[in-house]
């Protein structure tokens, strides 16, 4: 049997904490917890879309989400005592009590509660947030962005390839800049000045007929949204390229995009003050616009395996 579904998605009421549904404005951690005076948390952000011809809200790749947050979990040595598969729950259990009908945005986050130093393990408490996210109007005629005088911390110094919070820092300096000299958002360079990644997204740009993308070891993301991204190109007939990218690569390219859960596929016109082809948004970046939108709504039925259903 169908479950009754609200005539309209609702502001953010309440939070899951610890497996418990609290109300929105009591979901506080103490000022002395680690997470609090060191940022340290990892978290995900996942998108939820609504398919009005399904009545249906699906959350896209929940299951790659939850293993990047048990891979952080992991990698930052914290030491949790909660199952992951109760996290995965909550987000479907929170969309559902929230009566969520249009896109949305979630965040899962676990952090180091208590009173401990920044070595501590334990405890690990978490919770999940739900709240509405339309699309930025950006997607239909691209940003401006600047390459940062900021760099992309280094693996073996603070690993891009762990979500925590902490990690954010280095995104908003980058960004911060960009901003005050007039641009929207970053690029940032790693350490070895071969492009990396936005502040909180991917990159991606199309160069004597393929697309390319910085590889998995030039200091980025493990981004769930740039393997979409891959895999929808692949299946459009493009071919692709893993590889370190120079920043005079960005200059030279036909089209250049940033992609990510929050950003989903947003076009870059120009760089640097460079236009990038006639400076408007590229066909081929609209082709992935259009295979993006498509998959993550269930629109596209190829990529039904990558969609979970809130209301059953």
């Amino acid at each position: 049997m169908s479950e009754a579904l609200p005539r309209s998605s609702p502001r953010t009421t309440q939070m899951v904490v610890n497996g418990n549904f609290v109300p929105f404005e009591d979901a506080t951690v103490h000022l002395m917890s680690p997470a609090m005076r060191y940022g340290l948390n990892i978290f995900e952000g996942l998108r939820g879309y609504w398919n009005a011809k399904e009545e249906q809200l699906y959350v896209f790749r929940l299951g790659e989400h939850m293993e990047r947050f048990a891979q952080s979990m992991r990698l930052l040595r914290f030491d949790p005592e909660f199952d992951v598969a109760d996290v995965t729950s909550a987000v479907t259990e929170l969309l559902r009590a929230d009566g969520h009908r249009a896109n949305c945005h979630i965040r899962a986050t676990a952090y180091l509660d208590g009173m401990g130093e920044h070595h501590v393990p334990k405890p690990v408490s978490w919770c999940v947030y739900a709240g509405p996210r339309p699309r930025s109007p950006k997607v239909e005629i691209g940003i401006r962005a600047q390459v940062s005088s900021w760099r992309r911390m280094s693996d073996n110094a603070m690993s891009p390839r762990i979500k925590c919070g902490a990690n954010y820092a280095n995104a908003r300096l980058a960004r911060f800049q960009a901003q005050l000299d007039g641009y929207e958002d970053a690029i940032l360079l790693n350490e070895a000045g071969k492009v990396a990644e936005g502040p909180g997204a991917c990159i991606f740009l199309m160069r004597r007929g393929s697309l390319v993308t910085p590889d998995v070891s030039s200091g980025i993301l493990e981004s769930i949204t740039r393997d979409t991204i891959i895999d929808l190109a692949r299946a459009c007939g493009l071919a692709v390229e893993e590889r370190p990218v120079d920043r005079t690569e960005l200059y030279a390219a036909d089209e250049v995009f940033l992609a990510g859960s929050a950003a989903e596929v947003m076009p870059i016109v120009s760089i640097d003050g460079i236009d990038m082809g006639d400076a408007t948004v590229g066909a081929t970046t609209r082709e992935l616009q259009k295979a993006y939108f498509a998959a993550v709504s269930g629109d596209s039925y190829r990529e039904r395996n990558w969609l979970t259903p809130v209301y059953t």
